[in-house]
């Protein structure tokens, strides 16, 4: 399978054809922040909720660290375990555990925190799964 038939088969085309052109553009970007940070991260998209999921294993509830919810004018980059994490304080929200940073535009991934919690937020999840 390509690369290009496997994107068409988990709903990432799905999903990108559902979006305007400039938030396609967010969060192509993103998830490109996201995989170069994790080369062997599993990407769990769900074009009818309009979120991507990326992690350790495909269960999203205790494999995953961090994720994508797309919205008309941007896109929410979050952890879902931020709020056990330092984020140098670029990860908004109040919750027993997720975390998210809004992205507007490209240049709102070259924040220098981002990476570094991304790979925090990776090792997390190795942690809490007794993987790391």
């Amino acid at each position: 399978m390509t690369g290009a038939e496997a994107e068409a088969t988990d709903g990432w085309t799905a999903l990108l054809a559902q979006l305007s052109p400039e938030v396609s553009a967010l969060v192509v970007a993103a998830d490109e922040v996201i995989r170069t940070t994790d080369p062997a991260v599993i990407r769990i998209v769900w074009p009818h909720q309009k979120t991507v999921g990326y992690g350790v294993g495909p269960k999203k509830m205790s494999e995953h660290y961090a994720y994508l919810a797309v919205h008309p004018k941007h896109v929410n980059l979050g952890c879902n375990y931020g709020a056990r994490l330092d984020d140098g304080g670029l990860l908004e929200g109040t919750g027993q555990n997720m975390r998210k940073t809004t992205v507007r535009t490209t240049d709102d991934l070259a924040d220098p925190r981002l990476v570094p919690l991304l790979r925090r937020a990776r090792e997390e999840r190795l942690q809490a799964l007794g993987r790391s």
